[in-house]
């Protein structure tokens, strides 16, 4: 059966206030368990003096309300998959008939814009076979296109604000 020496306490008070006494002294050097507190008892003293962590842990309502942020921003990428895909779908679509419709009456169209050109204008040539070349129904689809195009690009950009 061990025993605590009843002098601990007053060595630990001793180390942590740096008040030894001459009798206190000489009792450490008698006893084993006093002069291993002795020892012991001043590297504690600095060990809970430090503070200092390499990272300081955040406060916990942050984390939660972070934690909360990120999960709602999953549940609006979520819903919004959809119709991010139908934009691109869109997208994939005018740019196929902007592409058939310029391979399909690229001709006309290279006359039509010729007509614009002011060495046509200078010559005064009526362009006649530029308007006849390019129907109603081309500028048509060229209008819907158009507005296809800016339509798609603005639902883009508003939707992203």
């Amino acid at each position: 059966m061990t025993t605590e020496c009843p002098f601990e306490p007053n060595v630990l008070d001793a180390v942590t206030n740096d008040a030894w006494t001459e009798s206190l002294r000489a009792h450490v050097a008698s006893c084993d368990d006093c002069a291993a507190a002795a020892e012991v008892g001043s590297w504690m003293t600095r060990f809970s003096g430090l503070d200092e962590r390499e990272h300081i842990l955040p406060d916990p309502a942050v984390l939660w309300l972070k934690a909360r942020l990120l999960q709602s921003k999953a549940v609006v990428e979520r819903a919004s998959l959809p119709i991010t895909r139908l934009q691109i779908a869109a997208y994939l679509i005018i740019a196929a008939c902007w592409a058939a419709l310029l391979t399909w009456k690229s001709s006309a169209l290279q006359l039509w814009i010729n007509h614009f050109s002011p060495g046509h204008m200078v010559l005064g040539a009526t362009g006649a076979e530029a308007t006849r070349s390019l129907s109603l129904g081309v500028l048509f689809a060229i209008v819907i296109l158009a507005s296809a195009t800016v339509g798609v690009a603005m639902h883009t950009i508003l939707a992203e604000e």
